[in-house]
């Protein structure tokens, strides 16, 4: 335990100072402190492998090369049975539609359909989230080598609700740089909208036997339904309601995935 409880802390030390090491030289330039040769875009994309980077450099030290491909090779398992899949690419998309829907009704909020205009345009953009919009690059960390040893030490629902906001808390420099999704977002919904997803992430990993690849592909749907049904106007000042709205959405049906199994969520680590 002792040997888990140092790997932990050690994966978050280096999964954070490696993000905020590029996402920070990010922050000056958006502050204007001087000014970048290349977009911002290009650190925020390499900064985001820092929980990948952290997570591999302390599995390599544990096991050598062979752990890595092992670790690797486990979040790529595709062996989901039909409901899994079903459930993880479609509840990002119903519930993201519902809360912009909505806001669309009670405010005539006009989300922006880029996306949705060009259906063909969905499946890459899906591909390119999967590897380059925050999947891949951070749920071999988050769900791949935290989760489970956080729940070597609370119960599944402690675990979920430390790395959600953990999780949140990592993205915070994001909020400050230009031309991220983040700069225009409420950071205190974002972290509670961060520890509902955390929920639904846990449970799926536990349901299917320990699969990160649920992980990967819930992320990316995630990523893929907020790029399609934006639930902020990209402006400051802009309209977040669907965003609060997507927040209780999923605060709701984690409570609700809670209550359903109770000894689970509650169940002391073995």
């Amino acid at each position: 335990m002792q040997s888990s409880n140092k790997s932990l802390i050690s994966f978050f030390v280096w999964a954070f100072a490696f993000s905020w090491a590029f996402w920070g030289i990010a922050v000056l330039g958006s502050l204007g402190v001087f000014t970048l040769p290349f977009p911002n875009m290009v650190l925020v994309i390499i900064g985001a492998h820092g929980p990948l980077v952290s997570s591999m450099a302390l599995t390599y030290k544990a096991g050598g090369w062979t752990a890595v491909r092992k670790f690797l090779r486990s979040g790529f398992d595709l062996r989901l049975g039909l409901i899994w899949w079903l459930v993880i690419l479609s509840l990002p998309f119903l519930l993201a539609a519902l809360a912009v829907q909505i806001n669309v009704a009670q405010s005539g909020f006009q989300p922006d359909s880029t996306l949705l205009s060009e259906p063909l345009l969905i499946l890459p953009t899906f591909l390119m989230l999967f590897f380059l919009g925050g999947s891949f690059q951070e749920e071999f960390g988050w769900r791949g080598f935290a989760l489970p040893r956080l729940l070597e030490k609370w119960n599944p629902l402690i675990a979920s609700n430390v790395l959600g906001a953990i999780w949140g808390l990592w993205h915070l420099p994001l909020f400050h740089i230009a031309d991220t999704s983040q700069a225009f977002m409420r950071f205190d919904v974002f972290v509670f909208l961060g520890i509902g997803f955390s929920v639904f992430f846990t449970w799926f990993y536990l349901k299917t036997g320990n699969n990160l690849f649920t992980a990967l592909l819930f992320h990316t749907a995630i990523n893929t339904s907020i790029s399609l049904f934006p639930p902020i106007e990209q402006r400051v000042g802009g309209d977040q309601t669907a965003f609060l709205y997507l927040m209780v959405f999923y605060a709701l049906l984690a409570l609700v995935l809670i209550l359903a199994n109770r000894s689970k969520w509650f169940e002391p680590p073995k």
